[in-house]
């Protein structure tokens, strides 16, 4: 099942206590099927990484991967309780980029629904700040 879908990505960064939020309502991809799926969009200049095509990949409701793929690249690991570490290719360097998750919620069917996650990062081994993602994906026409 591949589906033309609307996603909207609300994601909240908090630096000393002080929550910074950007929203992305773009149209993207969803397929899968039986709690497996991949949902993929382009970001755009708002997100600041224009051209680079994420993709949430949701191998079941504990375990969800990020993948960004193009000018900047990377890959990040999401179960609650667990810290994942991998590199994040700028294109001109590369860091060290460590994600604790604190609590991750996933409401997916094949009609769409939602992904929460929120997690720490640390940049090579420094904690640079929380952040939250929300995801809704509604099929295109509703």
């Amino acid at each position: 099942m591949k589906k033309e879908v609307r996603i909207t990505v609300r994601g909240t960064q908090i630096n000393d206590g002080t929550p910074e939020t950007m929203e992305l309502i773009t149209g993207g991809t969803m397929t899968g099927r039986n709690g497996r799926f991949a949902i993929s969009y382009t970001e755009t200049e708002l997100t600041g990484t224009p051209g680079v095509v994420s993709t949430f990949l949701i191998l079941n409701p504990e375990r969800v991967v990020l993948t960004r793929d193009g000018p900047v690249r990377s890959r990040m690991l999401f179960v609650k309780g667990v810290k994942d570490e991998s590199l994040y290719d700028m294109g001109f360097g590369t860091l060290l980029l460590g994600v604790y998750t604190k609590d991750i919620r996933v409401d997916l069917t094949e009609d769409g629904g939602r992904l929460f996650i929120d997690y720490t990062v640390e940049i090579e081994h420094a904690v640079s700040n929380q952040n939250i993602y929300e995801v809704i994906i509604e099929p295109l026409g509703s």
